[in-house]
């Protein structure tokens, strides 16, 4: 006699694989959530692509671009021949308003910079105010047509105690990204 060998039903095999997914996806999710500084991780990556990609385009195009740091965003700059004007129609290198947990710190040439607020006047654009009686942008960083680059160090942080990304910039050693922990080249 032949005893009937039973299978698994189709409706077994997909709800085993529902079971899996479910699982599968709360795992990714969780270890997503192990980076903790994702969202800092992330403004630093774009910065750093994004300055690299002025610089490059600097360099291509015989331009004069600049970048201007704030707290919580940047803005790309094109230097005209007489004044710097934010980029527009560039969605790459259109002006940037980070998360409020995300905050930017500047160094250039090794010294700390204060970076204004937003709106809030310095010194450096109170004497460059024009006859439009608005204060003339000027970059903090300049990306030459030459190559070269105002060297730069941009710290992202985001608003807990997780230690900051690192974007260093110099002629020698070009654009860099500098992850928590590690020394860049510079």
């Amino acid at each position: 006699m032949l005893s009937r060998i039973r299978g698994f039903t189709l409706i077994e095999i997909l709800v085993v694989l529902v079971i899996i997914s479910i699982i599968t996806a709360v795992a990714v999710l969780s270890l997503g959530s192990l980076g903790g500084n994702s969202a800092a991780k992330h403004a630093a990556e774009q910065l750093a692509d994004l300055t690299d990609l002025a610089s490059q385009q600097a360099v291509m195009r015989g331009q004069q671009y600049g970048l201007r740091i704030a707290p919580h965003g940047y803005t790309f700059l094109l230097y005209n021949g007489h004044d710097w004007s934010p980029i527009q129609n560039d969605d790459l290198l259109r002006a940037r308003q980070l998360d409020n947990s995300v905050t930017l710190s500047l160094q250039l040439e090794g010294t700390p910079i204060t970076l204004p607020s937003k709106g809030q006047h310095t010194a450096e654009t109170d004497d460059s105010i024009m006859d439009t009686g608005k204060p003339e942008l000027k970059p903090q960083i300049m990306l030459l047509s030459s190559g070269e680059i105002t060297p730069f160090k941009i710290s992202v942080r985001d608003a807990g105690q997780n230690p900051s990304y690192t974007i260093t910039g110099d002629l020698l050693h070009g654009i860099q990204l500098v992850p928590p922990g590690t020394h860049s080249g510079s």
